[in-house]
């Protein structure tokens, strides 16, 4: 609030200059009216295949060629669909399934509370290929997040 001095000040700039009356009600409307900018989101877009050649360490048949990498304690939203026929995105140790149907788009939240790699595949009979589709979730602290892979989606 404006203490008393200062008010009275106010009022008597406002009768001795009416171009600052005019001023003051552009800056208080532009102020009012102005949009705090919304914040970008992440957009993570890749495309991941089974690891041929497994390394001491790898799991047969789940190690995949790119993690998909999220950071911890975060609200993640995850779009999924499909390009080909009906598959299902599921990684059982986060809680996930949801279907990929082409032409559709479906969504699901998750919050990943501790850090570690998550293994999932996909669990609808999709083809041939079907055993084939593993899925990777690495996650990591949000300053490791964003010291390490948003610069890299940056630069």
């Amino acid at each position: 609030m404006v203490e008393g001095s200062a008010r009275e000040q106010l009022k008597a700039q406002l009768k001795q200059q009416p171009s600052f009356k005019a001023e003051l009600k552009d800056r208080i409307k532009s102020a009012l009216l102005s949009k705090v900018p919304a914040s970008q989101p992440i957009t993570y877009n890749f495309d991941s295949y089974m690891v041929q050649d497994i390394q001491p360490g790898q799991l047969r048949i789940l190690e995949v060629d790119e993690r998909l990498v999220l950071p911890t304690n975060t609200l993640i939203r995850f779009l999924v669909t499909a390009s080909d026929v009906l598959h299902s995105w599921a990684v059982p140790s986060l809680g996930i399934k949801i279907d990929a149907v082409p032409g559709r788009l479906n969504q699901i939240w998750c919050t990943i509370n501790r850090q570690g790699v998550f293994y999932g595949q996909c669990s609808e009979l999709c083809g041939a290929n079907h055993s084939f589709m593993p899925i990777v979730v690495e996650a990591i602290s949000p300053r490791q997040f964003l010291t390490e892979y948003v610069k890299k989606w940056i630069e």
